[in-house]
C-alpha cells in the first residue's frame, strides 16, 4: 500500500512540475520545444533529487521517476500539438 501511494505521489509531483514548467517555457519558446525542455530538465532535476534521497536503493529511486517521466511524456506532447502558435 505504501509503494503505491508513493508511486502515486511521484506521478503527480512529476505530472504538476513538468505541467508548470511547459507552461512557464511557453512565453519564450514554440509549445513543442517547451515540452521537451520542461522534460529534460524535469527529469534531471527530479531523476538527482530522487537519486540523494533514497540512499539504500537510488536505482529504484530513478527508475520511478523516469517511469513517471515517460508516462507523462505524450500527454504532455499532445497538448503542446493542439496549442496554437501565438
Amino acid at each position: 500500500m505504501t509503494l503505491a501511494l508513493l508511486a502515486l505521489l511521484a506521478l503527480s509531483w512529476t505530472g504538476l512540475s513538468l505541467a508548470l514548467l511547459a507552461m512557464l517555457f511557453r512565453r519564450m519558446m514554440p509549445p513543442r520545444q517547451a515540452a521537451w525542455r520542461a522534460f529534460g530538465i524535469g527529469l534531471v532535476v527530479n531523476g538527482l533529487s530522487a537519486w540523494y534521497a533514497a540512499p539504500g536503493e537510488p536505482f529504484a529511486a530513478l527508475a520511478l521517476i523516469l517511469l513517471c517521466h515517460l508516462l507523462l511524456l505524450p500527454p504532455l506532447l499532445l497538448a503542446a500539438r493542439r496549442e496554437p502558435l501565438a
